[in-house]
This record gives C-alpha cells, structure tokens and sequence, in this order.
C-alpha cells in the first residue's frame, strides 16, 4: 500500500497558462517533500494540459472534468482526492516560497489545537503590497463580522477538522466562497490562525478570479448574515439586517451567548462608534 503523504495541495486551474508553470515549480521545488500536489483543470480553455504534460513528478494528481464547474465544486473534487493530513491551497497564477509549506506544517503539527493557518502574503504585478493579517483567534472571529479573516490562497487547514462538519465549499457563494467556509468552520467552533510570516506571492493581473466586483460585495453580505444568525441565534431578521450600521443588538445578544469574547468585542465596536461620532461632527463643522 502507498504511504499517503503528509500534505495534499489544491491547485485549481482556469485560465492561467501564462503564470502555470511559475506555480507548479514553486511548489515542486518546496524545502518540504512529503506531498501531492492535486492540480484541478477545470476544463481551463487554454494551454494548460499542453503545459502539465511537460512534468513528470509522482507527487504530481491530475484531475480534469468533462465540463466547466466553477471554483468551488473543482476544489471539493480535490477535497474528495485529498489523502494528506493537511490540505493547502495554492492558486496557479501564484508563487509559494520555498519553505512556505514546511514551516506551516511544523506550526500545525506544534500547535495541535490551532485548525487553519494562513500565512502572509507578499503581492506583485499590478500592484505591490503586504498582507498581514490579525493573528488572535478571538480576533478573528470578530473580524469574520465584516470581511474574511484569513487569507484564502496561503492558507493549510487540517483535513479531518473540517470532515468531522462535512465543510465544503459552496459554488453559490463564489466569489466569497472562503469567506463562506472559514465563517461556518468558525460557528463549528474551529480555531483559525494567521501567522505572521510571509510566505507567499500573490500575482495582481487584469484576469484575476478574485479581483473586487459588486458580486463579490452581495455575496460577502450574505455571508455576514448567515453567520450572525447562526453565531447569535436570538437576532431578529430586522436586527441582522441593521448590522453593522446598528451594533447594539449584537452586542446585547452576544453577552447571552458569549461566542464572540465580550471584552474584545465591546473594543471594536467602541472603536467603530468613536470613528462614526467623529466623521458626523466633522461634516457639521464643514457644513
């Protein structure tokens, strides 16, 4: 019987031939062996096979439909492939650094409570910047309120935490379908992380699945909701629909159920209050 490896990364591709090869050998080329690298053609109508059928790597899965499914359901293919302990994502216009998947794994294997990690990401391209985010997983949920809390791309998560809830991904929250899937890990109660160290290079290009639209806005707002109710169930509807532009029933409701820490909650949304006062006044005294 074949020893399954330690980590299974998930590597969809869909139009990304100019930047695939760049991927692929960042993550053949990692400090740490012991993985498989699932790459998930989702029927992607360019070169793509043309370039997969250069490699000759038995770590390399290969998976491709017989038609186009969307994001979501070619990473639940992967899911379903998945042999490791941990599963990583890695996009195929992407680039991971070398001791990217080594030293997410010792984190996890160091940190047995700790269910996702994702790293910090360095972008390039079109534009250059770093991105860090909060590291306190108390933190984390809170900031799951308003906008995703980890970072999708760099992230590792243990395989078994999230079969033990059966979490998928779901085609019909693209293109917030992580936000949508870290926000009902946390419900379940999973503790997700993000380390401080930078790991990966996110390429910024006109063709990006996930550059910013009006979808991305009303799909993240329904992920906000779904996670309200589900987190503080005594919210009405009414009340669900008013956040964040009315706090107060969150954090009444929140001091009965206590999913979110009260302390740290009652600072946010001191802070957020404070910047709301300060903006009103200062468009009366410019008025």
């Amino acid at each position: 019987m074949v020893k399954a490896p330690l980590v299974s990364i998930l590597m969809p591709v869909y139009k990304t031939a100019p930047y695939l090869r760049e991927a692929m050998d960042s993550m053949l080329s990692q400090t740490f062996k012991d993985f498989e690298l699932i790459v998930l053609n989702d029927c992607s109508p360019d070169n793509a096979e043309e370039i997969l059928d250069a490699y000759d790597d038995p770590r390399i899965v290969r998976y491709k439909g017989e038609k186009n499914v969307g994001l979501s359901n070619v990473l639940n293919v992967g899911i379903e492939l998945a042999r490791g302990k941990y599963i990583a994502r890695m996009d195929s216009d992407d680039i991971s650094l070398p001791e990217r998947l080594q030293v997410q794994v010792d984190y996890l294997e160091k940190h047995t409570e700790v269910d996702l990690a994702s790293a910090g990401m360095r972008l390039f391209g079109a534009k250059k910047d770093t991105w860090i985010q909060e590291q306190n997983p108390d933190k984390i949920k809170i900031i799951a309120l308003f906008h995703t809390p980890v970072l999708h791309a760099s992230s590792m998560w243990r395989k078994e935490s999230f079969e033990k809830y059966g979490l998928r991904f779901r085609q019909e929250m693209v293109p917030a379908e992580d936000y949508d899937l870290w926000a009902r890990a946390l419900v379940k109660g999973l503790k997700l992380v993000n380390m401080p160290n930078v790991l990966y290079k996110y390429r910024m290009h006109p063709n990006q699945a996930t550059l910013q639209t009006d979808k991305t806005s009303a799909k993240s707002c329904m992920v906000r909701k779904e996670f309200l109710k589900a987190a503080l169930p005594s919210l009405s509807d009414e009340e669900v629909q008013a956040f964040p532009q009315n706090l107060w029933p969150v954090f009444i409701a929140n001091m009965h159920y206590g999913f979110f820490n009260r302390r740290l909650l009652a600072k946010r949304f001191y802070r957020i209050s404070r910047s709301r006062y300060h903006a009103k006044n200062s468009k009366l005294h410019k008025a």
